[in-house]
């Protein structure tokens, strides 16, 4: 008697588990189709980034080389448009900025973000590779690229946004 009760729960639980894969298969939302855009990234969020900056020797940017950290908030419009209000952490060295920048997100809910700092008479503009979350709740993050600043190389920055 034992042997089919035990049988028929796993049964039972088997049924189950692929009912919810079924049901979970079916939802309706935009990762489901693919049809992500512009819109999807649209708040306020917390941004929090981190990494290593890592410049060869007499690069004017290897003072900044070591431990990297970000904290900061950030506005989307859903346009294609976003700015931002950072604290930056370059190995123990501290500055605020702010920045504007353009982003584009793609069907799959990828995107590439452009920031822009203005540095005096030039600017530098920071790509970032990202993934939308949860419908555009939450943004993933990755450092690729730097105008006028090459030799970059292993320098490893990722992160997050989280929407407020």
């Amino acid at each position: 008697m034992r042997r089919k009760i035990s049988r028929l729960s796993l049964i039972a639980m088997a049924l189950g588990c692929i009912t919810f894969f079924i049901i979970g298969m079916t939802s309706t939302n935009a990762q489901d189709y693919g049809d992500f855009n512009n819109h999807h990234l649209r708040g306020n969020y917390a941004s929090q980034l981190t990494g290593t900056i890592n410049c060869p020797e007499g690069h004017p940017l290897s003072p900044f080389n070591g431990s990297y950290a970000l904290t900061g908030r950030v506005s989307a419009d859903g346009k294609g448009n976003a700015r931002g209000t950072v604290i930056e952490n370059y190995n123990g060295m501290l500055m605020n900025y702010s920045w504007e920048g353009t982003y584009e997100v793609n069907p799959d809910g990828t995107l590439l973000l452009d920031i822009i700092w203005e540095m005096g008479e030039d600017e530098l503009h920071v790509q970032m590779f990202g993934v939308l979350c949860d419908n555009g709740k939450q943004v993933r993050l990755m450092h690729v690229g730097a105008t006028f600043v090459p030799g970059m190389v292993g320098t490893t920055i990722t992160g997050s946004w989280i929407r407020q």
